[in-house]
């Protein structure tokens, strides 16, 4: 999301705020509706600061607001990483993308939260 500064420069100047760098990192995703008890499981193919692309065979409507838990892998050697805990809502779906290529949905990050797990022994 632009801060105050490159919005006002852009309208200043007729251009669009500059896009969030996207990162190209495949981890491990689960989500669901708010209203579900069920969890889905996904692959991220993109994230940045603002949203996160991910592969799935379930597709969700645009503007549908979704729980997601994004895997950070562990760091540290005691086994321990974290998990990004977000609110986000689907703002645009790719059905269609080749024939190797599940369906897509891009969220994007309304908020959240880290959270540090321990693996068990």
């Amino acid at each position: 999301m632009a801060n105050e500064h490159e919005t006002r420069k852009a309208q200043e100047t007729h251009e669009t705020p500059s896009r969030a760098e996207r990162f190209m990192i495949q981890l491990p995703v689960r989500y669901r509706t708010p209203e579900s008890p069920e969890w889905l499981e996904a692959r991220t193919e993109n994230v940045s600061h603002t949203g996160v692309l991910f592969q799935t065979k379930s597709i969700l409507k645009p503007s549908t607001m979704v729980d997601v838990r994004l895997e950070v892998p562990p760091t540290k050697a005691d086994g321990s990483h974290a998990e990004v805990i977000c609110k986000c809502e689907v703002v645009r779906v790719e059905k269609t993308r080749g024939k190797k290529k599940s369906p897509a949905l891009a969220f994007a990050i309304r908020n959240y939260r880290f959270t540090r797990k321990q693996e068990p022994n």
